[in-house]
């Protein structure tokens, strides 16, 4: 008896290591075809000067008259910031646009860039949409909402580089999210490391310190700690590093506070950089150098300042610069000061991660395939993914391939698409399809609604359950062929998170469900591309099939266009 078991015992492990290899393979063929969309070539268009035209036209208003300026014509551009001119050859107003600083920021599934308008005084007129790559559902629902596009009204230039926590729309929380993220990372959020690489170092402060022997960066960016060695004798805040970049006559500059040890008093300020003229730069170093307004006043006194007529800092013929740096200085007191709020992990991601392990738990244990647990979890599903609204969809996997994702921002989408992708692969259970998906999960509720349902003709259903792979390879062509279609269109799921916005995925997502009383998991069978992608990772999960043989095909003619 000992022998035979042992050759069970062999074989079972040959065919785990098979089905294994098999899923790992599956898998590479996914994630290289994520990375061909990621090596797409770039659109490099510029930004268009009669977007800018019109759309300022349209804000920018004369403050005394209350009536519109004529911008006649868009200038050139410095630094990304475009001035507005008028017929009288004045600028009334400035433009810019948060790309590319905000390339890097991810939505939902996409990148959004938006238009940031300014009036002469450079506060803010308002912000507009200009792109996105993120879904159509999400996108409308921000576009829609008033007191998202109004939350930069009449704010200074400096203090849009602000990591506050934005005014998110609900429903399309991580695209309004990104879109504002994107506004503080063309600020100098994340974008102005670039422009002052150097270090802080001993000789940047010795001026206000000169028994110093160690800087040290504190949590908080652009905060540091200077100490003697014995004790800490005082704190150095540094614009770039906080997000700062209040923009002088043509450009911005790199401005350190210095603190005493108990943070109520400034020592001094001090430049390390700018990219302003460097005329009025270099008056205003000289300012500093040798008269240093700010020296020995209170935080609060220069809070309480003027920023135009502050008696901190005057010079002659530089009161753009000048301004620049009050601004600088005032808004990195008030951030400094501010109380630091903690993001933390939220209680929604944590039901979110919960939800996601409990779905695949049931889905790989006996208990999951009892049918009172099984529609107990369906409901707990369809809750889910009203309340959340967060799924795998082909919209948001080439949103991911196409621009990367944010793992900290969208950490429970990350593990669900995660669970999702990995156990099918290794387990070959379809634990996303089959137990946590909601839209699968409410066809399930909804059919058990009906004791008599209906089964399609063999032939019929032969054609209709080829329809999801054919859709998976159109859209899947589409994309890397850089088609720019709104593939959200493809599927339902967005409307669990934007509602009935867009028609097409609300018409799938209708029809889907109202089939569901009549034939079983009608959607899931014939009509779901990702359903059919998670199949292709479970099928005949320890033999090769004709499915692998068309997807290595496809994917090497693929990476032969993109690279080749």
């Amino acid at each position: 008896m000992t022998k035979p078991r042992v050759q069970s015992l062999q074989t079972n492990g040959r065919r785990r290591l098979i089905r294994w290899a098999l899923g790992a393979y599956r898998l590479g063929i996914i994630l290289v075809a994520l990375v061909c969309l990621r090596f797409l070539p770039a659109d490099d268009a510029e930004l268009d000067r009669n977007v800018i035209y019109s759309i300022a036209n349209q804000v920018i208003f004369d403050a005394h008259s209350n009536a519109l300026f004529d911008v006649a014509s868009v200038g050139d551009p410095v630094d990304g910031m475009y001035p507005l001119i008028s017929k009288d050859n004045l600028t009334v107003g400035w433009a810019t646009s948060t790309s590319p600083e905000a390339d890097k920021i991810q939505g939902y599934s996409g990148t959004s860039e938006l238009l940031v308008i300014f009036d002469v005084d450079r506060k803010v007129k308002a912000v507009k949409f200009l792109a996105s790559s993120d879904t159509d559902g999400h996108v409308e629902k921000v576009l829609r909402d008033k007191n998202f596009w109004e939350q930069w009204n009449r704010k200074s230039e400096s203090s849009l580089g602000a990591a506050d926590t934005p005014i998110v729309v609900s429903g399309a929380t991580l695209t309004s999210e990104a879109m504002s993220r994107g506004v503080a990372a063309r600020f100098g959020a994340e974008g102005m490391e670039q422009w002052f690489p150097a270090p802080l170092v001993l000789a940047d402060v010795k001026k206000w310190f000169p028994d110093a022997d160690l800087i040290s960066s504190n949590k908080t960016g652009g905060t540091y700690g200077v100490s003697n060695g014995k004790e800490s004798i005082g704190t150095v805040l540094r614009s770039s590093r906080m997000g700062v970049s209040a923009r002088g006559f043509n450009g911005t500059s790199d401005v350190i506070v210095t603190l005493d040890r108990d943070e109520k008093k400034v020592l001094g300020i001090g430049f390390l950089g700018s990219r302003d003229n460097e005329p009025y730069v270099n008056s205003v170093k000289e300012e500093v150098k040798f008269a240093d307004g700010f020296a020995g006043k209170s935080v609060d006194v220069i809070l309480g300042e003027d920023t135009w007529v502050s008696p901190s800092l005057f010079t002659s013929g530089a009161s753009y610069t000048n301004h620049a740096v009050v601004e600088s200085v005032r808004e990195m007191l008030s951030r400094h000061i501010a109380e630091e709020q903690s993001a933390g992990f939220s209680w929604k991601s944590a039901l979110a991660i919960f939800w996601i392990a409990l779905g695949v738990f049931l889905g790989i244990s006996k208990v999951g395939g009892k049918k009172s647990v099984r529609l107990g979890f369906a409901v707990v599903s369809v809750a889910a993914g009203i309340g959340l609204g967060w799924m795998v969809s082909q919209d948001q996997l080439l949103g991911w391939g196409a621009n990367g994702f944010g793992a900290g921002a969208i950490l429970p989408l990350v593990v669900l698409t995660a669970a999702a992708l990995m156990v099918p692969a290794f387990t070959g259970k379809n634990v996303y399809c089959n137990r946590i998906c909601p839209h699968g999960a409410a066809q399930t509720l909804l059919g058990g609604m009906v004791k008599k349902r209906f089964h399609l003709p063999a032939k019929l259903h032969a054609v209709l359950v080829r329809l999801p792979w054919a859709t998976l390879i159109v859209i899947w062509l589409l994309a890397l062929v850089g088609s720019g279609l709104p593939f959200a269109y493809f599927e339902p799921f967005e409307t669990w998170s934007s509602g009935f916005v867009a028609f097409v995925p609300a018409a799938i997502f209708t029809i889907g469900l109202v089939a569901a009383f009549f034939l079983p998991q009608a959607y899931c069978h014939y009509g779901c591309p990702t359903g059919a992608m998670l199949r292709f990772l479970t099928q005949s999960s320890s033999a090769w099939t004709r499915k692998d043989t068309v997807a290595t095909v496809l994917i090497g003619a693929a990476c032969l266009y993109v690279f080749l």
